[in-house]
């Protein structure tokens, strides 16, 4: 099906990782519509599923005014999910002008009936001063109020609260209870965090097996920083054997994907003469401003 991409708002560094909750998150992770198109739709689910099925391309042809007009029609009927997407739409500007101080009027109505998805949404735009003032206080009552539906995205960033004293004092046993909810549903970098707290000992016992397992779930799902954490192990024999050829996979794995601190890492394997460097070419480091290939060249 096909998807719009939706701007992301928030990056924020979380130790060796990146932290992007992009903001309308849920135009990307909406339900399919699956719509049965019919001219006799009448209920304000019925128009705002077919407004979706517009949105998103999904059974007809993709049409933004089409899919403003249906949502608008449901949203007059009270129906949350589509004055969420009526938010969307105006900031985005797809169907309608752009206009920030609209979409959040929507998102916050949305948000006042209950739906989490603009619960989060109005949450960042709290964060990020979009249309209001900036307010961590209000951030956190609408990240928490989604949180408490089950909602992944908002869980995972309120660990992120707790975790970097974000609004909030630092407590790292009510972050890592948020990343636990997160990851339980899924979210591989609360998987990736909560490995980072086993490795590190924060607000829990320091347990590498524990960090290996979690680091795991994440690299299974192809997070490149949890990748990285893995071959951060294997280098340095943190509840693992030391293999730095084992560190060099992981390493490798991550550094496909553009991460660039695992290059740097193989090429100091390289440089120290920890792994077999034939035929190891393509990765640059940062730290030195080299390819391993001068650095070949070099030692020649």
């Amino acid at each position: 099906m096909y998807q719009k991409k939706i701007t992301p708002l928030i990056q924020t560094l979380l130790l060796a990782t990146i932290l992007s909750s992009s903001f309308l998150a849920s135009a990307c992770s909406a339900e399919s519509s699956n719509t049965q198109i019919s001219p006799n739709q009448s209920t304000p689910t019925e128009i705002y599923k077919l407004g979706l099925a517009y949105y998103e391309g999904d059974s007809v042809t993709e049409d933004d005014d089409k899919a403003f007009e249906l949502f608008q029609k449901a949203a007059n009927q009270d129906y949350a999910p589509a004055k969420h997407y009526l938010g969307i739409m105006y900031y985005e500007g797809l169907g309608v002008d752009q206009n920030y101080q609209k979409a959040f009027e929507w998102i916050e109505q949305a948000a006042n009936q209950g739906y989490a998805n603009a619960q989060f949404d109005l949450g960042v735009m709290y964060h990020e001063g979009i249309a209001v003032k900036q307010d961590e206080i209000k951030k956190l009552e609408w990240f928490r109020q989604a949180a408490n539906q089950g909602y992944t995205d908002a869980q995972f960033n309120l660990g992120i609260m707790y975790h970097e004293s974000i609004g909030v004092e630092q407590d790292y046993q009510k972050a890592m209870q948020w990343y636990l909810l997160a990851a339980n549903n899924g979210s591989f970098d609360a998987q990736n965090n909560i490995g980072n707290f086993y490795e590190n000992g924060y607000g829990v016992t320091q347990d590498y097996d524990s960090a290996l397992e979690w680091y795991t779930k994440a690299a299974d799902q192809g997070l490149d920083i949890a990748q990285f954490n893995i071959g951060g192990l294997y280098e340095n024999g943190y509840g693992v054997p030391q293999d730095y050829d084992t560190a060099f996979e992981w390493y490798k794995k991550a550094a496909d994907q553009g991460n660039q601190e695992a290059s740097n890492r193989i090429g100091r394997l390289v440089m120290d003469d920890k792994i077999d460097d034939t035929g190891i070419t393509i990765f640059s480091t940062q730290e030195t401003g080299l390819t391993l290939g001068n650095i070949e060249k070099m030692s020649q």
